[in-house]
């Protein structure tokens, strides 16, 4: 049955692929800057109340953790921000209820790769950010390791749950900036590999990298 589903919603990408083509690639991109990048941080999370979502915090309280990890001047930390990839074509095909529970699975699985983090918050529909406290560019390789292992258990659901995946977004930050420019520069990050295909990771170590 498992097979079936992957078969099926690779299938259906393809599809998609064929007939929007790069146009339909670019105006969902547009969409998600649009919503996201301009406005990270302005909003409150919704629609969530049980189960992995208890793990996630406001968006307003997210912000001001973020911003006051960075004021009590820890070495450097790292915004991650997530968005779940053609979320809107799998709740399409498996309908919302099973739509909600790949995002409780994509916050646990977030949850369990990134132990050390000090939060997540709901930064959208589809989109999850989370805030990693003392880590620095030195870590980058095992951040990178560790959205990789985030994909691939993504891709192998147990039960019936549809396969899915993320693109990451990452960015590196110090006392000098503010959770909104982290995460302007972490969703820039993100849109980069969405333009690069998806399922993937990219990190903004703050020096055009």
């Amino acid at each position: 049955m498992r097979k079936q589903v992957v078969q099926g919603f690779h299938g259906f990408k393809g599809k998609i692929y064929r007939v929007f083509g790069q146009n339909g690639e670019r105006a969902q991109q547009e969409e998600l800057s649009q919503a996201e990048a301009a406005d990270f941080g302005n909003q409150d999370m919704h629609g969530t109340g049980q189960d992995a979502f208890d793990k996630l915090v406001e968006r307003r309280d997210f912000e001001r953790i973020v911003d006051e990890e960075l004021r009590a001047g820890h070495s450097q930390g790292c915004l991650l921000v997530g968005n779940v990839d053609r979320f809107r074509e799998v709740c399409e095909i498996y309908g919302q209820d099973t739509g909600n529970a790949v995002l409780r699975r994509v916050v646990e699985v977030l949850s369990y790769s990134f132990a050390e983090s000090v939060c997540m918050s709901r930064q959208g529909r589809d989109t999850f950010a989370m805030w990693l406290s003392d880590v620095s560019t030195a870590h980058t390789e095992l951040l990178c390791r560790k959205a990789g292992e985030v994909n691939d258990i993504l891709l192998h659901p147990a039960g019936e749950l549809p396969p899915v995946t993320l693109s990451i977004g990452m960015a590196f930050g110090d006392s000098a900036e503010d959770c909104r420019e982290l995460g302007k520069r972490a969703i820039k990050a993100l849109n980069h590999v969405k333009e690069s295909g998806r399922c993937g990771c990219e990190i903004d170590d703050g020096h055009g990298r």
